[in-house]
């Protein structure tokens, strides 16, 4: 068996290896509204966190399609503890970073845990580095990461420095956890344990090593490196949210035919709730095939080594946006089948409804997108960033 094929088998084995951990902790991490450290442990043990980092440091290196599958199991789980999960995959920074770079941040066992936001600060360049200011509203998991990997535009006075190809110098950066600041902001209805507080950082310095450009090629030439890494993260939320919808969906089935009605009978007796679980679940299956097929067209396009294509990106929005729009309507039927069970905290249903729909907001899945793609099919400039 190949490293490559062992790590894809031993990351799909992941969701169920820890389902028992996550289901234990998920009233103690509710309560906290943060994983509990030593949940945050076992993810990072088991390699939870190194999905795409590097095989030459200690991770998986899973194509975009495995990594999925493992984001919507997890969720079916735990929606907090798959979005953890999710924001905290961004080993692959170990191939945009140069060796010595890398070596800082993965000085050996175990996995470092990370969090990203990708809202942009800004940096100036010093000797030896760059200096590091912003504010970044919503960082999920960050009380548990040993580093903060955020976007930062590099500035010539007031405005972007520019690179040699004429675009703006963006970069990852890798900055320590005693460099910031946590804002304790996250009070909210559902993922309240993923602490996604905010994150103040001023002035901090950030050694020319631990920084990324994100429009050069990645260090090592394999095929999740391959491709613009914004692929590798963008969908993951998508993920994450359509295990919780599916989950809810095998809530409402494992609740029907057990539940009576106030105006008689068996919840799985009535016509409308037959018809509209079919419908929304045939809906949500869709949507996943979708997903699931554009992300198998960008792994066979990072395998063959080929550009990826406005195209491809367009139909990646496009799924995303899809998807949460049925995975929206599917949890609000599921809610409203359930009736009252589904009003009571400590029912799976209004746990996945909270959860699910707070997920559903993330931006990364917001409807704009389908403008930007529908510009794309007409041959036009997209408007909006497809990457």
């Amino acid at each position: 068996m190949s490293d490559t094929t062992s790590g894809e088998s031993r990351a799909l084995a992941l969701p169920n290896l820890l389902r028992s951990a996550i289901e234990a902790a998920r009233d103690e991490a509710d309560k906290l509204g943060r994983l509990p450290g030593h949940l945050v442990a076992e993810l990072r043990d088991a390699g939870a966190f190194s999905l795409f980092t590097p095989a030459e440091y200690g991770g998986l290196e899973v194509s975009l399609t495995t990594a999925l599958t493992v984001y919507e199991r997890f969720g079916r789980i735990d929606t907090s503890a798959a979005w953890v999960v999710w924001n905290a995959n961004f080993g692959f920074t170990a191939a945009m970073l140069g060796e010595a770079g890398a070596a800082k941040v993965w000085a050996g066992s175990p996995e470092p845990v990370l969090a990203n936001a990708g809202q942009p600060g800004a940096a100036v360049a010093v000797d030896g580095g760059y200096r590091l200011s912003g504010h970044w509203r919503i960082v999920s998991g960050i009380e548990a990461a040993e580093w903060f990997v955020p976007l930062g535009v590099v500035m010539d006075g007031e405005q972007p420095a520019t690179t040699e190809a004429g675009g703006p110098d963006v970069r990852l950066f890798h900055v320590r956890q005693d460099q910031l600041k946590i804002e304790h902001t996250w009070n909210v209805s559902g993922l309240r344990a993923t602490g996604s507080h905010g994150v103040v950082i001023e002035d901090a310095f950030v050694p020319a090593e631990l920084t990324a450009r994100i429009d050069t090629p990645l260090r090592l030439d394999r095929p999740p490196y391959r491709l613009n890494p914004i692929l590798l993260v963008f969908a993951g939320c998508t993920a994450v949210a359509l295990g919780t919808v599916e989950q809810a969906i095998d809530e409402l089935v494992a609740l029907a035919p057990g539940k009576t009605t106030p105006f008689g009978g068996l919840l799985a007796e009535q016509p409308h709730v037959q018809e509209s679980l079919a419908r929304q679940e045939t809906a949500v299956r869709a949507a996943r095939l979708f997903l699931f097929d554009v992300a198998r067209r960008i792994d066979e396009t990072a395998e063959r080594a080929e550009p990826s294509t406005p195209a491809l990106h367009a139909d990646l929005h496009s799924a995303m946006a899809h998807a949460a729009v049925v995975g929206r309507e599917a949890l609000v039927a599921m809610y409203q089948l359930g009736s009252s069970t589904s009003l009571y905290r400590g029912n799976a249903l209004e746990r996945l409804y909270r959860d699910g729909m707070v997920a559903l907001q993330h931006v990364n899945q917001a409807p704009e997108f389908f403008g930007g793609s529908g510009r794309v099919r007409l041959g036009l400039e997209p408007g909006l960033p497809l990457f």
